[in-house]
């Protein structure tokens, strides 16, 4: 299912303040997904973790700026 950058974003700011809830001591948190309500407890922060830089990856790909940084082009090692 493709999503338009909007939703990808508005996603990825859900995920980002329910991952500092539990980072802040919240035991649970919610979060829906394509129509499902997911729960996340302290157990589940890599997972959290894992969706958040999923949703980065496709706001990428989708020509967004994660984190409100544009994309930065690939480095080049430089030897003096």
């Amino acid at each position: 299912m493709a999503d338009d950058l909007a939703t990808l974003e508005a996603r990825r700011v859900e995920v980002a303040a329910a991952l500092h809830e539990l980072r802040m001591g919240k035991t649970v948190v919610e979060v829906w997904r394509d129509g499902r309500r997911l729960t996340y407890a302290k157990a589940n922060v890599d997972d959290l973790k894992g969706y958040l830089s999923e949703l980065d990856g496709l706001i990428a790909d989708a020509g967004g700026a994660v984190n409100n940084l544009p994309r930065r082009g690939s480095m080049r090692p430089m030897f003096a």
